[in-house]
């Protein structure tokens, strides 16, 4: 039986030991080959232009070109090619960013690196892929990630109106003074909490302060 032909990578991060590593592992398998690397956006979308690869892997924070710039040339370019995004630090923003590029894929860092080569699969059989971190933070089911159609983040789900209260809650006001700041009733403050608490899947208001600044809704 002839072997299955490989699944092409393009790797793209500006940290050369991360590149390093990452080729390492797709290369070890014996279904992924990494045909090229680079270390910047604009590298990333000539290197796609000539290999025309089936995934490419992108940092999100790397100098010059934005990553999301970059991805939408590529994809552009190689409307075939699936974008997947490897970042350190994952915020609903980025994952927002990426989903609106047309990127099927976004991993972090941190999570299980034996989960990279399952998630190149994935996104080269025009699947959508997020590591457990991020999974937990976009609305979709597994079902409804396989079938591409998760389209935001849970932040995304917010309402003008839960948004203030959210940074209101953030810089630590009590809810009667969200009330009064915003002139509505402290019922009416309660009920938007539990509904941001409920979108976001936070459970209480330390953690959902914590969500305000880590997501830029205010400064720390």
């Amino acid at each position: 039986m002839a072997p299955s032909k490989s699944i092409t990578v393009l790797v793209v991060d500006d940290h050369a030991l991360i590149r390093a590593a990452l080729v390492t592992v797709l290369n070890s398998t014996d279904d992924i080959k990494v045909v090229a690397e680079a270390s910047n956006g604009a590298d990333a979308v000539e290197l796609a232009h000539k290999h025309s690869p089936a995934v490419v892997v992108l940092d999100v924070e790397m100098p010059g070109v934005d990553a999301f710039h970059a991805a939408s040339h590529i994809l552009q370019l190689k409307p075939n090619t699936a974008i997947m995004f490897l970042t350190g630090h994952a915020h609903d923003r980025a994952i927002e960013q990426a989903l609106k590029v047309g990127a099927l894929g976004f991993v972090v860092k941190g999570d299980d690196p034996s989960g990279i080569p399952a998630a190149i699969r994935a996104v080269s059989h025009g699947e959508q892929y997020f590591s457990p971190t991020v999974a937990d933070r976009v609305r979709g089911t597994a079902a409804e990630i396989r079938k591409r159609k998760v389209t935001g983040t849970r932040g995304a789900s917010l309402s003008e109106r839960e948004v203030e209260v959210l940074r209101y809650v953030g810089k630590g006001f009590a809810k009667k003074q969200i009330a009064e700041m915003l002139g509505i009733s402290v019922k009416t403050v309660d009920k938007h909490v539990t509904s941001v608490m409920e979108k976001l899947d936070i459970h209480d208001r330390v953690e959902l302060a914590l969500y305000a600044v880590r997501e830029k809704f205010i400064s720390a």
